[in-house]
C-alpha cells in the first residue's frame, strides 16, 4: 500500500509562485493523466492560465472562488470543478483556512 498525503514541506511553488503544488500519484506508478495537489493560503489567488487539456479540480478542504472563462462560483470540500480545454481559469482561497485541492488533467481527442 502507498498512501500519498499533501505536505507543505514536499510542495514546490507553481504557477509563478501563486500556489504550492506536489504530485499525488505515487512515483513509479503510470497514470493516464497528470495530477497534482494544489495549495494556497487564505486570501491568495492562483494566476489565471489556460492549456489544451481537460482538467478537473476536487476541493479537499477550505473554501474558494473558482473562475472559468468569466463564470465564477464558490466552492468547498467535495466540489468537483470541470475545466474545459483552453478555458481561462483560476481559483482563490476565500475562507479563513488554506485551500487544498486535487487537480487531474488529460489530453482530449
Amino acid at each position: 500500500m502507498n498512501i500519498q498525503r499533501f505536505t507543505r514541506e514536499r510542495a514546490q511553488a507553481a504557477h509563478n509562485g501563486t500556489i504550492l503544488a506536489s504530485a499525488f500519484v505515487p512515483e513509479g506508478m503510470t497514470a493516464p493523466f497528470g495530477s497534482a495537489w494544489g495549495y494556497m493560503e487564505p486570501g491568495k489567488a492562483m494566476e489565471a492560465h489556460r492549456h489544451p487539456t481537460q482538467e478537473i479540480y476536487v476541493v479537499i478542504s477550505g473554501r474558494g472562488v473558482v473562475t472559468v472563462d468569466q463564470e465564477q462560483a464558490e466552492v468547498g470540500p467535495g466540489d468537483v470543478i470541470d475545466i474545459p480545454p483552453d478555458a481561462d481559469h483560476t481559483i482563490a482561497a476565500a475562507g479563513p483556512d488554506p485551500l487544498l485541492w486535487a487537480a487531474m488533467w488529460w489530453e482530449v481527442e
